[in-house]
């Protein structure tokens, strides 16, 4: 039961204050911020009305194209940060909370990143691309995407709260697929080259994982829920976010815990999902849940890097012999 509990912690982190903000759906918390999203809703929604009105009614297929093209601007502002990092060290403070230091090096190989970096680039404007403007006219079918009135403040914090499980069942699933021996030598075997993985290696991969694995779980929300372009743009963009603190490979103060999937790209066969809950019910988390990385596994409150705090056996036994 202890374990369970412990997974159902780690996914309440992950999917943010989403959650906690419904369970606060009766009390004053829920009237406070209900409030205050009213009120700056006017001021968005009289935005997406001036925007809705010079090319949404237009020509709604522009805004659809245009959403694309900032997503992908987003992960790579998003990721320049630990892009500097990687390639030059600086600043050096931030290399103590590496969580395979013995793997990850201070400045990451030039030619490896590039290889990466390409390979992103054609998956974003290749396989990304097609498969966005496949679900242009899904999203119109489906209805709700281009609606004149954004969505409320309740009926933001539920979808994006459904998206997370959605999510979180498919990638599951899907990931656990690539795993099997044929889709793993023929297409998941390239994200695995990153043992010791950096920020963007999130979306590095095979043009049909990109399909499968990034792109499918992360709109079949939105699609299911016939969600607001809005309401759209703002999961994705936590999505890729989450992706790449996930596989950034730094333990980071006040962020959230990338020691699970970390612990994925070392190992390979265990902590398939992000969340933690269905890696408990199906067992494929066992392994991890005995290692001084599961302990480690929450987030870091101090400036004191997590393998400091928590060690592992091996440089805890060293550190005492020193002494």
């Amino acid at each position: 039961m202890k374990p369970l509990l412990s997974a159902v912690r780690v996914s309440v982190v992950v999917i943010g204050t989403s959650l906690l903000l419904i369970t606060a759906v009766h009390n004053s918390l829920h009237r406070y911020m209900t409030t205050l999203w009213g009120a700056s809703n006017e001021f968005w929604q009289l935005q997406w009305e001036l925007l809705y009105n010079e090319v949404v009614a237009q020509n709604d297929f522009l805004l659809f194209c245009a959403q694309y093209f900032s997503i992908v601007l987003f992960f790579w502002v998003f990721n320049a940060f630990f892009i500097y990092l990687e390639l030059t060290g600086d600043p050096m403070i931030i290399l103590q909370y590496r969580i395979q230091p013995e793997k990850k090096p201070p400045v990451v190989n030039r030619r490896e990143f590039m290889k990466c970096a390409k390979a992103i680039l054609s998956n974003q404007f290749g396989v990304g691309l097609v498969t966005h403007l496949v679900c242009y006219p899904i999203m119109q079918m489906r209805g709700g995407f281009f609606d004149a009135d954004l969505p409320t403040f309740q009926q933001f914090i539920v979808e994006i709260a459904i998206m997370s499980l959605v999510f979180e069942v498919l990638f599951y699933y899907l990931h656990r697929l690539l795993h099997v021996p044929f889709w793993y030598k023929h297409v998941h075997k390239m994200h695995h080259e990153w043992t010791a993985p950096i920020s963007i290696a999130g979306i590095y991969c095979h043009p049909i994982e990109h399909i499968m694995s990034n792109a499918l779980p992360v709109v079949a929300g939105p699609i299911l829920l016939g969600s607001h372009l809005v309401t759209t743009q703002i999961w994705i963009m936590l999505t890729l976010a989450s992706v790449s603190i996930s596989h950034c490979g730094f333990h980071l103060p006040f962020m959230p815990s990338n020691e699970s999937h970390d612990y994925h790209h070392s190992q390979f066969n265990q902590n398939f999902g992000m969340l933690g809950v269905l890696d408990y019910l199906h067992g494929t988390n066992g392994r991890f849940r005995q290692t001084k990385s599961y302990e480690r596994h929450s987030i870091l409150l101090s400036t004191t890097p997590a393998n400091v705090l928590i060690p592992d056996e091996k440089k805890k036994c060293i550190r005492q012999t020193s002494h």
